[in-house]
Formats: C-alpha cells, structure tokens, sequence
C-alpha cells in the first residue's frame, strides 16, 4: 500500500465548532489525494496473515504499511483540527478510523438542537457589506452541508416539512421563553405532534402558576397529564387553578388600584383647581369693596387724571344712589356732615 506525502498546505480551514460539515467534505477528499482514506473508513480492509503466528515476509511488509497509513493519517486530522477539538479525539489520536468517528459523533449529533442550529444559520444569512454574491452563494452552500450532515439515513420530504413547522414554532418564541427553548432542544428527538403538546403543556403551566418558564415541561411532552380534579376558582370560574393563584384577580386588582390612583390624582386636582379660584374669587371681591370704600377713592386717581375729572360734567353734576353704600364726591360741602 503506497502513501502520498503532502507537498502543499492544507487548502481548507481547520474544524472548528461549527464547520463540521464542510471539514468532513474536504478533509475526506484531502485524505484520498493522500490515499489514506482507506485505513480511516474501512479499517477492517486491513490485510492479515493467513497464519498469524508465521506471517510471510510479504504479508508482514503489508501489516507494516498499513500502520505506517494510519500513522500519516491520524496526524493528518490531527493537524486538521483546531486546539479546542483536540480534547475529543486525544485518547484515540493513533486510531485515525476511531478519530473520525469520534468528531461525528461530537458535531453531528442527532438532537433538535443541533438541527435549530443548523437551520437558523441557514435562514439567518444575510449579505455583508461589501460582500461578492459569489462569497454569499458559498456561506449558503456550507449552511446546506452543515443541515445534511444532520440528517439521518431514513430522512424524508415529511421529515423535512416536519423539521420546518417545528423551526417555525420555535423562532416565533420571544425572549422570556428562553428557558423554555433550551429544554426543547434538550430533547432526544423532537416532532412537531410532541413540540405542539409542549406548548400546550407550557401554556396551561404559565396561566396556572404565572411562571416565566418551566424547562421540566419540555421533558415531559411526550407523555399525556390529567386536568387537576377538584380544583375551582371561585373568581373567574376556570378549573385548575385557584383564587390565589389566579391571574385574572391579579389583573383586575392591578387595574382597579391603577384607576382609584388616577382618580385621587383627578380629585386632588379639581379640589387644589376649586382653591384656586375661590381665592381669585376672594381678591376680586377684596379689590372691589376697596375699590367702593369712598375713603380710598382718591388713590386710584393720579394728578393729572383727578384734575382732568374735576373739570368734567361729571364733578358738577352729583347722580344721587340711594342705594349706593359710600358717595364718592371731590366738593366736600355738599355734604350735610362733615
């Protein structure tokens, strides 16, 4: 069995954390262009000895190189690979057919997690700035290799309709369903019938016991739970939960505390608005008796004002009131007292 040895550098990037679909692509191809593709994918095509305690020499040469290929070919993927992925393969680093195992099983695990992953970074590509079409076709092309690395043996149309409704469900989901979205993808499997019974399960979870999340849910969607019997609220008349624990009373009394709050500000405010117009009330009426106290009648009269009044009709003439409470008059003996 010849060997080629690599007179180039690697042309592909190491396999990092989620690049596993195209590194498996690439590093297969650069292994065959090695030809030590064989003694990774098939390593019971190992030639042995037809009596193993007395091998021929030409027998003992193949046994020989064979082990010289996966020699080359565990550090092949050893190098192939980036520092942190290291840790996986370590103690089956001179087995290159147990390596390559090992990194599937690590990165192409058969859980929904894997599978969000996977499809959210294929429907979350967008064009950078600056980007070539070419480059974005190629990011897409690997997303779509990444999914299919993914995808079991018996993987049908069904299975993918049944992967993107599922998808769908589960983008919709804001922010404070994070915990909620995490025990899903927990999940050995997961179906779109299962991943309905969750929501349903979380639902009723959320308005019987107002709780953000309940990761535990998730794990039991497969099984089927019982309405609680015997538990009423008295306040909105629904089953399952009680009259402490009802949301709508906790609504309602938000709401109620809320509108008595706005209507004490309401009647502050239109008793505070009623002060201030009996006091405006209060001076207006202080500024007419002052203004209908005779005694202080010269005053709102300048100089050249009381002058120019005096030389008027009006000082000549007196308009008796009987009804009048002060006279104002500037001849002082027209009065009978003085």
């Amino acid at each position: 069995m010849s060997t080629t040895t690599p007179t180039t550098k690697r042309p592909f990037p190491a396999l990092g954390e989620r690049n596993y679909g195209s590194w498996a692509d690439d590093m297969e191809a650069y292994l065959k262009t090695l030809n030590l593709w064989d003694v990774t994918d098939d390593p019971m095509a190992a030639l042995l000895p037809v009596d193993a305690a007395n091998p021929t020499t030409e027998e003992r040469k193949e046994v020989q190189d064979w082990e010289k290929c996966k020699g080359q070919a565990s550090g092949q993927i050893w190098l192939a690979v980036e520092d942190g992925q290291k840790v996986h393969v370590k103690d089956v680093k001179n087995d290159p057919a147990k390596m390559w195992l090992k990194l599937k099983e690590v990165h192409v695990q058969q859980k929904p997690g894997m599978h969000f992953n996977a499809y959210d970074a294929l429907l979350g590509l967008r064009k950078l700035a600056g980007e070539s079409l070419a480059s974005l076709m190629a990011r897409a092309d690997k997303a779509m290799q990444d999914i299919h690395a993914l995808h079991p043996r018996d993987f049908t149309i069904d299975s993918l309709d049944n992967d993107l409704a599922s998808m769908a469900l589960i983008r919709t989901l804001p922010s404070e369903y994070n915990n909620f979205i995490s025990s899903l993808l927990l999940l050995d499997s997961l179906d779109l019938s299962k991943l309905q019974s969750a929501f349903q399960n979380e639902e009723s979870q959320r308005f019987a016991c107002n709780v953000d999340s309940s990761p535990s849910l998730a794990m039991a969607a497969g099984t089927t739970s019982t309405p609680s019997q015997g538990i009423h609220c008295s306040f909105c008349d629904w089953e399952r939960h009680t009259e402490a624990s009802c949301n709508f009373k906790e609504n309602a009394v938000k709401a109620q505390k809320a509108k008595t709050a706005d209507h004490r500000k309401e009647r502050r405010g239109g008793e505070k608005k009623a002060q201030t117009t009996q006091e405006a009330s209060e001076d207006v009426e202080a500024s007419a008796n002052i203004a209908e106290y005779a005694g202080k009648a010269s005053v709102t009269l300048s100089a050249s004002d009381r002058s120019s009044w005096l030389s008027s009709l009006a000082a000549a003439n007196w308009n008796t009131d009987t009804g009048a409470t002060s006279h104002m008059m500037p001849h002082r003996h027209w009065f009978a007292c003085k």
